[in-house]
């Protein structure tokens, strides 16, 4: 008596099936793939390249003339409120007009947004707004008295 009569052949349909499963997972991982990256950041840092390299010297220039300026924001959320404190390195209040704030989520443009605060103090600028957890980054700048345009990056953690 021999085993042989249940062995089952290897035939091209299984070959079929089994080349098909393979570049069906393979197919669907990258499908997943493309859905996450479009769906997320889209890389784009400039909408013009060539325009952002012929503004490059004047950018700078606009950034060390910032730095030479005694001012030093202190930026924070809490409780709906965003917060931005000007200081000297003396701890002096710094008076400012026009105090704005650009935010935007690292990886993602959806959420950009630029609001102007009101002052609450000396130094002192708030504005109510609805900020989601997790990092946001941006620029604050303000026109102070004596240097013009000012701006700094900033980051916020928002827990």
């Amino acid at each position: 008596m021999t085993g042989a009569a249940n062995v089952r052949e290897f035939t091209g349909k299984h070959m079929l099936a089994i080349m098909l499963a393979f570049f069906g997972v393979v197919l669907a991982a990258n499908m997943t793939m493309v859905y996450f990256a479009q769906s997320s950041w889209t890389g784009l840092v400039v909408k013009n390249s060539y325009v952002a390299s012929q503004e490059f010297n004047e950018k700078t220039a606009a950034l060390v003339a910032s730095e030479s300026a005694d001012v030093h924001p202190v930026v924070s959320f809490a409780a709906g409120t965003l917060q931005v404190t000007l200081r000297t390195r003396a701890g002096e209040a710094v008076s400012a007009r026009g105090v704005k704030v650009t935010l935007g989520r690292p990886s993602h443009e959806g959420e950009d947004r630029t609001v102007e605060l009101l002052q609450n103090g000396p130094g002192v600028f708030e504005i109510a707004q609805s900020l989601g957890a997790g990092q946001w980054t941006g620029t604050v700048s303000a026109d102070v008295p004596g240097h013009g345009l000012w701006s700094r990056p900033i980051r916020v953690i928002v827990k």
